[in-house]
C-alpha cells in the first residue's frame, strides 16, 4: 500500500513540474515562467506562481514564448495568432503566425493589444463599475456628521456604451442639516466610427440649499473618444438639450441650453497614482450669460484587491443662482471605494 502511495506521489510530481507554463526571455538573459495575460499600450500583464500579475514594460522582453496561441491586435485591427513574439533591432518584431511557416516583421510600436478584451472583438460588453463613500464624525466640541457616496457603472461593446453615474451628499452639524443634494445620470452612445459617436443623456439633479428641486436634463450629443484604454482615457461631447428647473422658492423655467461632458483619467508614476477630471457644463441657449458647471479633480490610489483611495475637489458654479445664494460652492473629500 505504501508502495502505491509513493508511486501517486512521484506521478503528482512529475505532473506538477511538467505544467504548462508561458516564458519571457528578458533582454538581461533573465527568464520568467508564467502565463501571459493580455498587453495594452507597451505594458505585459505577466501571471507568476512566485510574484503574482506583474507588470513588464514590452521593451524589456527579448522573446515571448506561449504555450498556446496568444492574439495580437496591431493598430490597423488585424488579428494574429502566434505563440512566439521576438522583439529584434531597431523597434521591429518578428512573429509566425499559427499555421504558417515563413516569419511576419512590423514594428513594435503597432502592436495595439495582445490578448485584446473580449468587447474588442465585437464579442459581447465589458463591464466595468466603482462605488465610494466618505464619511465623517466629529462630537465633542464640534457635531458634524458627513456622508458622501458616488459611482458609476459602465457597458462597452464594440459598437456603443451605456453610463449610469450617481452622487448623494447629506451633511449635518449640530442636528441641523447643511448639505442635501444628489445627481443621477445616463448615457447611451452608438459609435459610428472607431473615435466618433451620437448618444443620448438623461439626468436628475436636486440640491436643496441652491433652491433646487429637480433639474431634469434630457437631450441629444455627437462626441469623440480621443483615448480609450487601461492607461489613460479621454472623451468629449456636446448637445444641444432640454432643461427643466423646479424651484422649491423661486419660479419654475424650462430653456434649452448647449451641454458638455468632459471626462478624462490617466495613470502616472507606474500605474501608482490616477488623475482624474469630470465636468458637466450647461450653458442657457436663450440667455447667453447664464452657465451651470460641476467639475470632480483628483488622484486615486489603487491599494489592493480592487480597494481604492481617493482624494477630490468638486467644483460648483452658477454663474446666475437664486436670490441669496453664492455663485460657487467647492467640496474637499477623502474617499474610500472599490473597483471591478
Amino acid at each position: 500500500m505504501e508502495q502505491r502511495f509513493i508511486l501517486f506521489g512521484i506521478v503528482i510530481f512529475m505532473l506538477s513540474a511538467t505544467t504548462i507554463a508561458d516564458t519571457l526571455i528578458m533582454n538581461d538573459g533573465s527568464v520568467l515562467k508564467g502565463e501571459v495575460i493580455s498587453q495594452e499600450k507597451n505594458t505585459l500583464k505577466f501571471k507568476t506562481s512566485y510574484a503574482g500579475t506583474i507588470n513588464i514594460k514590452w521593451q524589456q522582453i527579448k522573446e515571448l514564448q506561449s504555450e498556446a496561441p496568444v492574439t495580437i491586435m496591431l493598430k490597423t485591427e488585424e488579428l494574429i495568432s502566434t505563440r512566439r513574439i521576438s522583439n529584434i533591432d531597431n523597434g521591429i518584431s518578428q512573429v509566425k503566425k499559427e499555421g504558417e511557416e515563413k516569419a511576419t516583421a512590423f514594428k513594435t510600436e503597432n502592436i495595439a493589444f495582445i490578448n485584446p478584451d473580449p468587447w474588442r472583438l465585437n464579442q459581447g460588453y465589458k463591464i466595468t463599475a466603482r462605488a465610494n463613500i466618505a464619511l465623517k464624525s466629529q462630537h465633542g466640541n464640534t457635531h458634524k456628521d458627513e456622508f458622501d457616496l458616488d459611482g458609476e457603472l459602465r457597458f462597452r461593446s464594440l459598437q456603443d456604451r451605456y453610463i449610469f453615474s450617481g452622487q448623494l451628499e447629506n451633511d449635518s452639524d449640530r442636528d441641523k442639516t447643511t448639505a442635501d443634494n444628489w445627481l443621477l445620470s445616463g448615457q447611451y452612445d452608438y459609435f459610428v466610427t472607431k473615435q466618433r459617436y451620437y448618444g443620448i443623456e438623461l439626468s436628475f439633479e436636486r440640491d436643496k440649499f441652491t433652491d433646487l428641486d429637480l433639474r431634469t436634463v434630457i437631450g441629444p450629443h455627437i462626441g469623440h473618444q480621443f483615448y480609450e484604454s487601461q492607461a489613460i482615457n479621454l472623451s468629449l461631447d456636446v448637445g444641444l438639450v432640454k432643461v427643466y428647473e423646479d424651484n422649491i422658492d423661486a419660479d419654475d423655467t424650462d430653456y434649452l441650453s448647449m451641454k458638455w461632458n468632459i471626462n478624462y483619467d490617466q495613470f502616472f508614476f507606474e500605474d501608482i497614482a490616477q488623475f482624474y477630471h469630470r465636468q458637466r457644463g450647461l450653458w442657457d441657449w436663450e440667455k447667453s450669460d447664464k452657465v451651470t458647471l460641476n467639475s470632480w479633480t483628483g488622484f486615486r490610489f489603487p491599494l489592493r484587491m480592487g480597494i481604492v483611495a481617493s482624494t477630490e475637489v468638486e467644483w460648483e458654479y452658477d454663474s446666475e443662482p437664486n436670490p441669496g445664494i453664492h455663485k460657487s460652492d467647492t467640496t474637499y473629500r477623502l474617499k474610500l471605494g472599490y473597483t471591478w
